[in-house]
Parts: structure tokens; sequence; C-alpha cells
């Protein structure tokens, strides 16, 4: 009996190294070139309080809609969010439904268009069967592809390790019978699509993409997502190209192989360039960025979560340096009807404030049950300005080569006008200009050591959400 003992632990520490470290599919913590471009659109979602009453002022999915309806040649989505699952008794807008008619119309009206959906499993929590909307847009030509989340590195590696040794062998479908963990009325999951959810791995990119542009966003077509506030930038150009490249290969660690799309080539020319980032390349570039920065220039940070411990060093040295550092963060207390502990931003805000002797500075966005979903990174250098957004959160599991992630770095001068409508966004919800967006520091200020520590075991172990 010791023996099996001392096997079984020999392989459990052997899986949690090799899942930790074994080598990533080809093609992802793609960094790629910068392509020189006259613009970029950057887009917003914002839910707010306006004499009291709510205003939700929402463009990112009519976006993404128009481009699924202008596109000639094909459509590729990356969606990590695409379905209608929500509380019993909420309402929201039928984003999954009107997305998915809109891509079944486009089939029918428009045969010659490929039409390519890459996922993850949460949309079919976790089991085999599809949900509904999904074998609709099967039926009608659509092409969807499962990201293969077992050849990604283990980010909760403690539980992973057991997993594999113990529970991947048995598949996960089935019929549900244990009730869903995303809401009361969501489809039921069986035991062992449970025991695959506490993986945590995720294909977390939201990526709307046709021969003409590509539209990289924080925002998921999910109908409990609809008022969230979010970020997103629609480019065109080479980029684009960049975009397929990093999507293809997704798709082909998960088996399957996208069609060689024909994409207009357009000279690149224009002050401002841009840089498709995925996975860890967009800490490295996000490091890249603030370690330049010091007196005279400042960082602007809107983020959903913010946990990473070189995230967070690098922006202490930053206030350090003379750089204006100003946070303006979720306070981490709704997520889909339920009241979060205010994990990992609270604790964070907390120990940047007080170690940075205030010279950083918070504020929280007053969510009213919708969450500030956004991810945009702000450095404004002299006479230039670096913007990072998309998908990613600034955590261990979105920018350490766990989680799939996209985002877009947009450098361009700093009187450009994409930096100019990044600063104004930012500039409006922190003064809080034509409506209540944002909330003292003292409001959800919070300095509680078991909460720190919590938060460290949680970022460090990756037995968490974020």
């Amino acid at each position: 009996m010791s023996i099996l003992v001392v096997v079984g632990a020999i392989a459990w520490l052997g899986l949690m190294a090799y899942g930790k470290g074994k080598p990533l599919p080809k093609g992802l913590s793609f960094e790629g070139p910068p392509r020189a471009v006259q613009d970029v659109e950057f887009l917003t979602d914002c839910t707010y309080q306006r004499d009291g009453q709510p205003v939700r002022e929402q463009v990112i999915f009519k976006r993404m809609c128009k481009i699924i309806d202008d596109a000639e040649r094909f459509i590729l989505l990356d969606l990590f969010l695409f379905n209608s699952v929500h509380g019993q008794g909420e309402k929201f807008p039928a984003l999954s439904d009107e997305m998915t008619r809109r891509l079944v119309e486009k089939k029918q009206r428009s045969p010659q268009v490929d039409i390519v959906l890459i996922t993850d499993a949460i949309n079919r929590s976790y089991g085999a069967e599809e949900p509904e909307h999904f074998r609709r847009l099967r039926a009608s030509g659509v092409r969807i592809i499962y990201t293969d989340a077992s050849k990604l590195r283990d980010s909760n590696f403690l539980y992973s390790a057991w997993w594999r040794l113990f529970c991947q062998w048995f598949g996960t479908q089935g019929a549900g019978w244990l009730p869903s963990p995303f809401a009361p009325n969501g489809p039921a999951m069986t035991m062992r699509g449970y025991l695959s959810l506490f993986n945590f791995k995720a294909n977390h990119r939201k990526i709307v993409v046709s021969e003409n542009e590509a539209l990289i966003a924080s925002a998921n077509p999910h109908d409990a997502s609809a008022y969230h506030s979010n970020i997103a930038f629609v480019a065109q150009g080479a980029v684009v190209q960049d975009v397929v490249d990093a999507e293809a290969a997704v798709a082909n660690f998960s088996g399957e192989m996208l069609p060689r799309w024909e994409i207009p080539v357009h000279p690149e020319s224009g002050q401002v360039h841009l840089r498709l980032l995925s996975e860890g390349k967009i800490k490295a570039r996000l490091l890249t960025a603030l370690a330049r920065s010091g007196s005279g220039c400042s960082v602007r940070m809107a983020m959903f979560y913010l946990s990473d411990r070189e995230v967070i060093a690098g922006l202490l040295a930053a206030a350090a340096r003379g750089a204006e550092v100003r946070l303006l963060l979720d306070p981490n207390k709704d997520a889909f009807g339920r009241q979060k502990n205010g994990i990992p931003n609270r604790p964070v805000a907390q120990e940047l404030v007080e170690k940075s002797q205030g010279r950083i500075q918070v504020r929280w966005y007053g969510t009213h049950g919708e969450q500030f979903h956004s991810k945009l990174t702000m450095i404004f250098l002299p006479g230039e300005a670096v913007l990072i957004g998309g998908s990613a959160n600034l955590t261990r599991r979105n920018l350490d080569d766990l989680n799939l992630e996209a985002c877009l770095e947009v450098t361009a001068p700093a009187d450009s006008q994409v930096a100019r409508e990044a600063a104004g966004y930012f500039e409006r919800l922190w003064r809080n200009r034509d409506g209540i967006y944002s909330l003292d520091y003292k409001d959800f200020a919070e300095n509680s050591p078991f909460k720190y520590a919590l938060y460290r075991f949680q970022e460090a172990s990756g037995m968490s959400t974020f």
C-alpha cells in the first residue's frame, strides 16, 4: 500500500510539473509585427447612472453585427461566452439569439461566405451536448470548432494533475443532473463536467473578423453580459491577416484547419502602429511600456481584474519614478446575480495605494449588478501613447500563457485621434462627466489581511476563477 502511495505521489508531482511547463501549441503567445495604419476605431460600452436612473450606451455588439453583415468572403469568430444563460426573473437583451439569427441569415443570403466559430466548452456546459442555438448554426452551414483546452498549460496545477490521473479518461458525455454553476436555471451538468470545469482553463478571446477588418474586444455576445461596460478596437490592414493566422493556430491544435482565405493587401502607411498580441506576449509588451514610464508620463488603467504580481511591481516602479498612475477598477462585488468578496481588486488596490504612499490613485466603477468589464491600459509617454486592450485581465491566468487571450497594442502620437478618444473615455469616467460612473477609493477600500492572504494564495495556485 505504501508503495502505491509513493508511486501515486510521484506521478502526481510529475504531472503537476508537466502541466505547468509543457510546450505551448505552435502559434500561441504571439507577438505580431507593427502594422502602420492611418487610424484605428476605439469603441466603448458604458452603463452608468444619471439623475438616479441607469443609462446604457452599447455599441460594440452592433459593430460586431456590422462586420457580419458586410463580409463578402469569410467571417471568423472566436468568442468565449456566446449563450443566453442567466438567472431566473432577470431580463437582458437577447444578444446570443440575435447574433445566431444574423449568422444564419448571412449564410442563407450569401452561401459562398465561409463562417467559422471558434469557442470554449463553457458554452456547452463542459458536456458533449450542444446548445440549441449552436445546433441552428451548424444546420445552416456555420462551422463550429471547440477549443481543445487539454492542450493548454495547467493554471490550477494542483488540481489538474489529479484530474489527469483519475478523471480525464471518462470524458464528459451523458445527461446532466447537477445544477448549473452559472445560473439557477442554466443547463444541468454532469459530475464529469464539473470536474472538467475545475481545471479553470478557457479560450477567453473575443474576436470577430472578416476579410475587411478585425474587432478585438473585452465584450462577449452573452445575454447576461449585455449591460457590462467594455472596450474594443476595430482594425483594418495587414493586422487582419495576423488575427486570422493567430486563430488558425487555435483551430490547428484543436484538430481542425481553417481555409486559406484571400485577404486584400493594403499599403502600410500612417503614424499609428498596431501589433496583435496573445497570451504571455501581452504581459511582455505591457511591462516594457511600463518600464519606459517616469516623470512626465502617465498611466491610466480601466480594468476588471488586476492581480498579476509583475504588473503590480511595474505600476509601483512607474509611480516611484514619478509617473502619474491612475487606476479605475471594478469593485468585484457583482457576478451574474451573485455577490463577490472583492478579491482580487480590493486587496490589490490597498497594496498599491499603501506601498506607493498615495502616489497611485484608485477609483472604483459604480456597478449596479453589471460589471466594469473593460480591459484597457493607456501609457502616455512624451509625444507618444501606448494603448493595450482586448480580452485579457491583468492576472496570472490571463497573462502567463495559460488562458487563450488576444489584445491589440496601439502605438500612436499623443495627439492622434485614437489617443485622444481613449484619454477622453478615461477622463469622462474618472471625473464623472455627464453622469455618475466612478466612486471614491474610500467607498470600497478594504484593509483585510485575510483577504490579502487569500488573494495571494489564489493567484499563485490558480485555485480561483480570476
